[in-house]
């Protein structure tokens, strides 16, 4: 039965959405931030060309469909953040306002980053694949084993391995030693 809130015919058109919202992008940022030039028929055709290479890749054109999501929703959450904070009478401060496009470029290369590990992560490299590891090598027992077939699982193994949060926490009371150190050296 058809309905008016039926949007299964829209799943068909979704990667053409897509190629048109890389086209958009690419275009956009193309045109703000110039490198070739002021040329309108270079950027398009450039912006073109970027958003025809993701015709050929069904993982790309799945990375962009898990990513825009989170873009909108972060983009939300700031319009938010500066809304409720301007109208409780505490504007933000200009230096966090100047520097708010490094914010939004630093979280959206996270949230690529982890779409891409989640779409091509197993696969990517010579020494990960989908095949079974050698047990003989590598015990494929247990919790927090990093021999397995699964992407987030050995990822998170690695992630949260004791080695591995002591590291962090290493490079955490560095970093914050050398902010004080120079701190208080001013």
């Amino acid at each position: 039965m058809a309905s008016f809130l039926d949007l299964s015919l829209v799943n068909y058109f979704s990667n053409i959405f897509v190629i048109l919202f890389v086209f958009a992008a690419s275009y956009a940022i193309l045109t703000f931030k110039a490198p070739f030039g002021d040329n309108k028929g270079v950027n398009a055709l450039l912006a073109a060309t970027i958003a025809l290479i993701f015709i050929f890749s069904q993982d790309a054109i799945q990375v962009v469909k898990d990513s825009v999501p989170w873009f909108i929703v972060m983009m939300i959450a700031l319009m938010f953040i500066t809304l409720v904070s301007s109208s409780i009478g505490a504007p933000m401060s200009p230096s966090i306002m100047s520097n708010m496009s490094t914010y939004v470029l630093v979280i959206g290369i996270i949230i690529i980053v982890v779409n891409l590990g989640q779409r091509v992560g197993q696969n990517v490299g010579p020494y990960l694949s989908n095949e079974t590891t050698n047990t003989d090598l590598i015990p494929a027992t247990g919790t927090g084993d990093v021999g397995s077939g699964s992407y987030a699982q050995n990822f998170g193994a690695t992630l949260f391995h004791p080695k591995v949060l002591a590291l962090m926490l290493i490079i955490v009371i560095s970093v914050f030693s050398v902010l004080w150190i120079g701190y208080i050296g001013i």
